[in-house]
């Protein structure tokens, strides 16, 4: 069996698939994850499951709530002797929207910043980089949809990673990544 875990927003998720086929999904909500992953994963028995890879999303979006996701992700990786391959959580938005040419994610960077990534046909085009806030109405524009899991922008689609999204991508796709130690995308330097 395959486990997912995305807690990039503030909808976080756990999925549990056979075969690529999904057999188990839950979300929660909060500000960092903390309590709520592991109360999640508590209600999966995961004691009694057999995990042999994990899947696990690495952002953009809260540092913090990533670091739990993927120290999770870990914990479970060690006591279950299963790989870990992590992948960025944007592709999970970008394979819900897979049908739209042209489609901007945005994502609060903090600092007067967002974080971007640009896909077309589910396929990402560029990304994730940032840009100032007081651009993003001028990149709106040149967009057929703009989606953000937060409300950044009154004509934005508003839309979460989804932890069962990882499921449809082949696993040697260029997004998953197999380093043994995952971090969280963060794309500026120390302050």
């Amino acid at each position: 069996m395959i486990l997912s875990i995305d807690t990039s927003s503030e909808i976080g998720s756990v999925a549990l698939a056979e075969n690529h086929h999904v057999v188990w999904r839950s979300y929660f909500k909060g500000k960092r994850h903390f309590s709520s992953l592991f109360d999640c994963l508590e209600k999966l028995n995961l004691a009694s499951l057999k995990i042999e890879k994990i899947f696990v999303g690495t952002g953009p979006g809260s540092f913090s709530s990533i670091r739990v996701g993927i120290a999770a992700a870990q914990g479970i990786s060690i006591a279950k002797n299963a790989s870990i391959l992590s992948i960025p959580s944007i592709w999970s938005i970008g394979l819900q929207f897979s049908h739209i040419p042209s489609l901007g994610i945005f994502s609060d960077a903090r600092r007067g910043e967002l974080f971007c990534s640009l896909f077309s046909y589910g396929k990402l085009v560029k990304g994730p980089y940032l840009i100032e806030r007081q651009k993003l109405t001028e990149i709106i524009k040149t967009l057929d949809l703009a989606v953000s899991p937060e409300a950044l922008h009154d004509t934005m689609t508003q839309a979460f990673p989804r932890a069962e999204d990882f499921f449809l991508l082949p696993e040697t796709c260029p997004p998953f990544d197999n380093t043994p130690f995952p971090e969280p995308i963060y794309l500026r330097g120390p302050v």
